[in-house]
């Protein structure tokens, strides 16, 4: 599997993006708990978002980015293939059997 990091520009804010939102966080956070996506990220503006997908190829991962409820909404998409992404694991600690 590879890593690709997508910039993604959004509009200006109005009533037909807001009401797809609660469905866009539905379905992103789906996404990162089966492990597609590694990173998402949204600018205080609302205006970007960033995120890192994992996937066999550019065109699996742009099929995802597809799936996004936001998507229609998108005014650009721009995907850059990783050499790697390291993250620090800060979501749950480890089990311990003791």
């Amino acid at each position: 599997m590879a890593a690709y990091f997508f910039h993604i520009e959004l509009p200006v804010m109005n009533e037909s993006i807001i009401a797809v939102i609660p469905a866009h966080r539905l379905h992103i956070n789906n996404l990162l708990s089966d492990g597609k996506i590694l990173s998402y990220s949204v600018s205080e503006s609302r205006n970007m978002i960033w995120c890192v997908v994992e996937a066999a190829d550019e065109q699996e991962a742009m099929q995802i980015v597809l799936s996004f409820p936001l998507y229609p909404h998108f005014a650009d998409v721009a995907c850059h293939p990783l050499l790697f992404h390291n993250t620090f694991a800060t979501t749950m600690p480890g089990i311990s059997l003791n």
